[in-house]
Order: structure tokens, then sequence, then C-alpha cells
């Protein structure tokens, strides 16, 4: 539409002709006897009568007439002419500032990005900013409740998957503030797609899209939603312990405040995922209970060897073993067969030998079992001067354990010479509790480690570059709490972290718990 204007013209043209008419007839009369005579006008008379710069006319008083006239301005044309002024205003500018051109230089140049160390202060109106460029992938979820503890579902998609957006399956323990409104939440997050970034190289992008859709690179750029969809199952009692069994990964055991373990079966409800048929009938019940600890407790781990055998520890000190029955429905439970002058904390399965087990304890010591030898521990050594809460087998690595203490420090055994009392290695990074510790499943030398206020990944294979450290020692802590070459991550931003599991599927994604709510995020250094 074109703006309409009003635009005002004046009748001069009309007064200037009556003004010439009145000048003729005067100069065609003259004065004399008073008789009348017609001459032919003298040349200096028509002459007067054209208007010259020395011979100027003026209107005559008669009134201008007005009359409106409706403009029609195209809008393109008026915002081309603001453009215009604007651009000759910005140039204006320009010209003023030249002389400040070198302060504002000195002004603008870069910053160094100061790395934020847990239990480093921050002043007032200073807050951390999120650096999407460190992360390959990254999403978030809050749920109604906080949850404890956790574990990722294997899944039917394939292993080593790569090829964005990602699916990943979890189940989790809610920690209610009243017992009878806690559940197991069973989640399906779908079209986790990458991390968006701002210096992402825009040839690099435009080319990823017009690749063909068939590429295992082409959908790498897709920009979709994330789709959560879940199943809640009750579960009365906050849920200290959940874990997902290695070989049925439907089969849920749940250590319970109530110092019940339960054992949920979630195929039918994995299953309504994918046909779609809603959660009004599914399941609610666990298919086996047991009521024989004395007290609550955090220590469950299903066997890696032997198909549904599981271990349970409890805050007495006391350790159960489940043997299955038939078809994984049904289980023998061997009550009083360990007890530890201490709270067992954590517990774990040998993931080559399907009798030997480990356990760390509240009084700072790690202890190996074998079912076999009721009553007593084969081994023991005093791995902290705390407690530790949690320990790791590495699955590829047989001979090497990690322990995560209420200090601190995490530390990695070999257990050939276990009798020893000295690490292999021990990292001082963090200052709060341990509160998980897990080998990566395919990587021998990767772990993730997780203290209340950050989730750390190490690679141990890496040793320090004496050369590399000189040139970047001004840049990072130093003493006490100098970062270690082997700390390849650090992952902030979460309250209180809980646990930590790589996902089993998915190369280098790892999912987190904490007060504030899940992460679900793949670093871009690994």
């Amino acid at each position: 539409m074109g703006k309409k204007t009003k635009r005002k013209t004046s009748g001069g043209a009309n007064s200037a002709s009556s003004s010439s008419a009145s000048a003729q007839g005067s100069s065609g009369a003259s004065g004399g006897s008073g008789n009348k005579t017609r001459r032919a006008p003298a040349l200096a008379s028509v002459e007067a009568n054209i208007e010259t710069l020395e011979n100027l006319r003026f209107q005559d008083a008669e009134e201008d007439e007005f009359i409106e006239e409706e403009v029609v301005i195209d809008k393109d044309e008026e915002e081309d002419d603001d453009n215009q002024g604007e651009v000759e205003q910005q140039q204006q500018q320009q010209l003023g500032h030249d002389d400040d051109e070198d302060d504002d230089d000195k002004t603008n140049e870069p910053k160094v990005k100061e790395v934020w160390m847990p239990g480093g202060d921050i002043k007032e109106g200073e807050e951390l900013e999120f650096d999407a460029s460190a992360y390959t992938m990254y999403h978030a979820l809050k749920p109604e409740w906080p949850c404890l503890s956790f574990d990722i579902i294997r899944d039917s998609l394939g292993g080593s998957r790569s090829r964005f957006p990602h699916t990943v399956y979890c189940c989790a323990g809610t920690q209610a503030a009243e017992k009878g409104a806690n559940k197991l939440q069973l989640m399906k997050m779908s079209d986790l797609a990458k991390t968006y970034r701002k210096e992402d190289n825009d040839e690099e992008d435009a080319e990823a899209m017009d690749s063909d859709t068939d590429d295992d690179e082409g959908d790498d750029n897709v920009h979709a939603d994330p789709v959560l969809e879940h199943r809640d199952i009750k579960h009365y009692g906050c849920v200290n312990r959940l874990r997902s069994c290695p070989q049925k990964p439907a089969l849920i055991a749940t250590h319970s405040e109530t110092a019940h373990v339960h054992v949920y079966d979630l195929s039918p409800h994995l299953a309504s995922f994918d046909n779609r048929s809603g959660s009004a009938n599914l399941p609610q019940r666990p298919i086996f209970s047991h009521s024989g600890h004395r007290e609550e407790g955090y220590a469950l781990d299903w066997s890696r060897v032997e198909a549904g055998m599981m271990l349970s520890g409890d805050c007495s000190g006391g350790i159960e073993l489940w043997n299955p029955r038939s078809e994984l429905s049904s289980w023998e439970v061997t009550s009083g067969a360990w007890a530890a002058d201490h709270s067992v904390e954590d517990i774990q399965w040998s993931p080559s030998e399907k009798t030997v087990f480990a356990a760390g304890d509240c009084g700072g010591n790690v202890q190996i079992y074998d079912v076999r030898q009721r009553g007593k521990s084969m081994l023991c050594t005093r791995a902290h001067s705390t407690d530790v809460n949690v320990i790791s087998w590495n699955g590829i690595v047989t001979n090497l354990l990690a322990s995560g203490a209420d200090d601190g420090a995490f530390s990695v055994w070999d257990l050939r010479k276990f009798k020893e009392g000295v690490p292999l290695a021990k990292f001082t990074t963090s200052t709060k509790p341990i509160t998980s510790v897990e080998w990566h499943p395919t990587d021998e030398s990767m772990v993730v480690v997780t203290d209340e206020d950050a989730c750390f990944i190490y690679d141990l294979s890496i040793e320090e570059d004496a050369e590399e450290a000189a040139k970047t020692s001004s840049l990072v802590p130093q003493g006490e709490n100098k970062i270690p070459p082997q700390l390849l991550f650090m992952h902030l931003g979460s309250t209180s972290n809980k646990e930590a599991h790589w996902h089993p599927q998915i190369p280098s994604c790892v999912m987190t718990t904490a007060l504030t709510g899940f992460n679900v995020f793949i670093p871009s250094n690994l």
C-alpha cells in the first residue's frame, strides 16, 4: 500500500494573467484634449508587458486558491530514502570518531577466558557462562523431583552410533518429599541434535546441508527439537540406588530408603514407546521384593558374567547375594553372607570372574570377596583416610579398580599389588566428596568422576608434556589446585551432582543427575 499525502499548489498563474490584462488597458489610453483616438501601442508598452529581471510584476490582491490532490508515494522508495539518511548519518558519526580509533582498538582486544575451578570464589557481579564450543551435544532436563540414582538402558538401535540426532533410554528413581509420592521414571529422549555453535564455519554447514541425505555425515547438522516420552511406575520410598541388568536391560533393581530391594520388569513399558499404546494398563508393581536388610543401603550391582546374579549392601555392613531362578522372575537371597565392620557404600562385581566382587565402606576400606568364601574378605586395603563412597571395576583391563572418597580424592588401584596399599594413581582435583566414578565401556584408560560441583573426565594414558606445561602455566592453577594433564574435560553448572554414566552405545556420551536435573552431553574434545 502506498502512503497518501496532501500536497498544496497555489493559484498564482491565474492572478498573473489578470494583472497583465489590466496593464494593457491602461497603456492604450492617453490624456489630452478629451478627444478619444485609437493608435497602435508603442514598442515600450509591449516591452513593459514582458516580465524581465528589471521588470518584475507583483501578484494582485486576490486571495490564492488552494487545490488538494492525493499523491501516492511508494513505501519502498520511502524506506530507501530513510536508509540513505541513516547511512549518511553513520558516515558522519564515523568521521567524528576517527581520532578515537586507536583507543577503541586497545579496548576491543580479545580477553583471555578464565576457567573456573570447583571450590573457587565467584565475586559479586560475576557469573559462570555456558560455553557451547565445549560440547558436540548438550541437552538438559529438569524432572518433577530430583533423582539420586539412574541408569542408562541398552537399546536395539545399534552400538557405536555417531550419527545425529541421538536417542537415549534411561530409568531414574525420585527423591520426593513424601514416601508415597516417589516413582520410577522410564524415559525415552529422542531427536537429541548437535549443539549449535556460532563459530562454526558457514561453509562447512553449507557443505553438510548440500551433501547426500544417505551420507552418514549428512544429518550431523539437523536442528531438531528434542522429544521426551516417559512412563511412571509407583515406588514407595525414595530410591537410593537403581541399576539395570546388563543381560536383560528391562530388569530394574532398586534399593529403597525403606530397606527394601525391589526388582521391576519394565519390558511392557519400553514396548509402549514403540507401539504408542500409552501407559494406562501398564504394570505398577515389582515382580520381586526382598526385606532382609536391617537398614537402608546404597550398594547394588548386577553381575556382568552371570545373568541375573546380584549383590546388595546396607548401612549396617550387611551384604546379600541374589541367585536367580528360572526365567529371571524370582531370586534366592542369601542373607547375612558377609558382614563388614562399616556401612557398605558401594559394591562391584568382577567383569571377568563370576564369583568375585569388591566393596567399599565407610571405614576407608576396599575389600575383595569371593562368594565361595563366606563370612570374610579375601583381600583388604585401607584405600582412603575417609569414607569410600564409590568404586568401579575396569571392564577391559580387569586388574584396575577405581575408588572415590569423601575427602575428594580419586584413586586407581592395580589389584596385582593391592596388598601394598599404594594406588597406581591418585588425583586430588576435587575438594568435595566424590559421588560417582565409572570406567569408559570401550576405552580402558578413560574414566568419568563426579563430585558435588562438577563432572570430570580423565584419560589416564596421557603423560605430562613439560614443554607444553611451561607454556600454559600462567593460564591454569598451580600448586595444590594444579590441573593434572590427564583431566580432559570438566562439566559444570549443576548443583549437587550424584551420578554419571557413559552411554554404552553412543561413543563419548555422558549422562549425569543432580539436584538441578539431568544433563546429556558429548564433549567436543572426545
